[in-house]
């Protein structure tokens, strides 16, 4: 269902259109950017691991050109520095001057990590450490965050909550796919269309969850996944909220989610949300957000499904990179940054 009620918004008409009628589905726009796009852009990382206060550790991986602007990439669920839509904003941004660093979240760099608690919707506590240490350490003068799905929910909830304690460094943030309501999202993932995204993150979320059960059987007593049983729903009651010091899962969904942070963000924020993402609930469209804060932009394309946005077949350069680098660049040279004038528009979301 539709709501097409007028509504005065804030709101960037977005120009992003596919060019084969194929990407025009959310399905197949979403699985062959994950899984059958060819070509991939090589970057050569420089890991640098960060020893953490609490004994932990999290790998970062590194593309500089000697630049003191930075862009910090936060890649979605069960993502890293080696996705392939990270490596794509990498090396566009690598092309256009600016050095990179690809965050790696704790278990996803290819080594466990050393405690139970891991990586989850609301850790922003290492967004915020990894920013620091960017600073002070490396010494950037600018740095941008770009989150896709979980890791937009990740960059929103860090600037949001540290508002004005924000460090002037931290230009700006693009975000895109972010699942911002997460039980909604998460019932939403549960609906017929979406069961073979679902088995194919359990397959991988399982895997860690059971060795983690090894070491810690006490604390994860009512876990019983396996290969790419259960859902979202039950891998976050059973695993996620116990291993990660939640009370209930509804407790984890409070505390993770960056909605009640959007109207704290001090800094130029756009929000890119396809309109048939069928990952994402209607709260993933921060329409009365967007409308209070005027730093925060959205941008709702017809399609485009889950962080995908794909135009054509073999294309090199994905509309996604290219969109966020003109955002900032735009910014950078202070020029418009085509964020249009409050004016009556449809706000068409998918309920």
């Amino acid at each position: 269902m539709l709501s097409t009620k007028p509504t005065l918004l804030p709101i960037i008409q977005s120009h992003f259109k596919p060019k084969r009628w194929l990407f025009r589905n959310a399905h197949f726009s979403t699985i062959y950017a994950s899984l059958i796009r060819r070509w991939i852009p090589s970057v050569q990382f420089q890991r640098e691991r960060l020893e953490l206060a609490d004994g932990d550790f999290l790998d970062l991986d590194w593309s500089k050109k000697g630049s003191n602007k930075l862009i910090i990439v936060l890649a979605g669920l069960e993502g890293k520095s080696h996705s392939m839509y990270a490596r794509s904003a990498i090396t566009h941004f690598n092309n256009q001057g600016w050095d990179a660093l690809g965050l790696n979240y704790r278990g996803c760099s290819g080594e466990p990590n050393r405690l139970l608690k891991g990586y989850h919707m609301g850790a922003s506590e290492d967004v915020k450490v990894t920013v620091e240490h960017a600073i002070e350490k490396h010494g950037y003068e600018e740095i941008v965050l770009i989150g896709y799905s979980l890791g937009g929910n990740l960059a929103l909830k860090y600037t949001g909550e540290e508002g004005n304690n924000l460090p002037k460094e931290v230009k700006s943030t693009i975000v895109i796919s972010a699942p911002m309501d997460l039980q909604a999202s998460e019932e939403r993932m549960n609906r017929w269309y979406n069961w073979h995204y679902v088995k194919w993150f359990m397959l991988t979320l399982n895997w860690k969850a059971n060795r983690k059960k090894r070491q810690y059987p006490a604390a994860l007593k009512s876990y019983r996944g396996f290969f790419m049983s259960g859902n979202f729903i039950y891998f976050d009651t059973h695993f996620t909220a116990p291993a990660n010091g939640f009370d209930t899962v509804e407790d984890y969904w409070e505390q993770s989610s960056c909605r009640p942070h959007l109207k704290n963000i001090t800094i130029p924020t756009l929000i890119i949300a396809a309109k048939n993402d069928s990952f994402l609930s209607e709260n993933c469209y921060p329409i009365k957000a967007v409308q209070s804060n005027p730093n925060l932009f959205l941008e709702m394309p017809e399609t485009g499904g889950h962080c995908a946005f794909i135009r054509y077949f073999n294309e090199k350069v994905w509309w996604m990179e290219e969109r966020a680098f003109e955002f900032v660049n735009n910014l950078v040279q202070k020029k418009s940054t085509q964020l249009p004038e409050k004016k009556i528009i449809s706000d068409k979301v998918r309920a």
